[in-house]
C-alpha cells in the first residue's frame, strides 16, 4: 500500500489526465486486472464504456467540473468536485428543461500498490438507483 500522499498523487494524476483529454494516462492509473466500480458495477473495461457514452450523449451542456477537495487516509482517497451545466438532454427519464444545475459530485477510490482498484459514489449513483428500480440491475 501507498502512503496517503503517494496515493493522494496517484488520484490527482488521474483526474488532472481526465480533464486533460489524456485517456492514455488515466487508463494508466487503474489495475484493470482488478478494478471494480461499485457504482457502474462492472470492471474497468465496461465501467470506461459507460462513461465514453455518457460523454458522446451529454445530459448536460457547458459542463464545468470544479475541484474542492482530495482527501487521503490509509489505501482511501476521496474526490470533492462541484458540477455545473445547462439541462440541454435527458437525464433519468426527465426532458430538456434549460435550467442550469449544480450538485456536488463525491467519489471514493480505493489504491492497492501503485494503482486504484475499487470506486464507489459519484453523480453515476443516480442512474444506478434508477436501474435497479427499473429491474435492469
Amino acid at each position: 500500500m501507498g502512503t496517503p500522499a503517494e496515493n493522494k498523487a496517484l488520484a490527482q494524476r488521474f483526474i488532472a489526465a481526465l480533464d486533460q483529454g489524456d485517456v492514455a494516462t488515466a487508463a494508466s492509473c487503474f489495475d484493470e486486472k482488478n478494478y471494480y466500480s461499485n457504482a457502474h458495477q462492472a470492471d474497468l473495461v465496461n465501467t470506461w464504456e459507460r462513461m465514453k457514452a455518457r460523454r458522446r450523449h451529454p445530459a448536460f451542456s457547458d459542463f464545468r467540473s470544479e475541484q474542492i477537495a482530495l482527501i487521503a487516509e490509509g489505501d482511501r482517497v476521496v474526490n470533492h468536485t462541484r458540477l455545473t451545466g445547462t439541462h440541454t438532454g435527458a437525464f433519468l427519464g426527465i426532458a430538456p428543461t434549460g435550467e442550469r444545475i449544480t450538485v456536488d459530485h463525491v467519489e471514493i477510490w480505493r489504491i492497492e500498490g501503485d494503482r486504484i482498484v475499487e470506486q464507489w459514489g459519484g453523480t453515476w449513483e443516480y442512474e444506478r438507483i434508477l436501474r435497479q428500480l427499473r429491474g435492469e440491475a
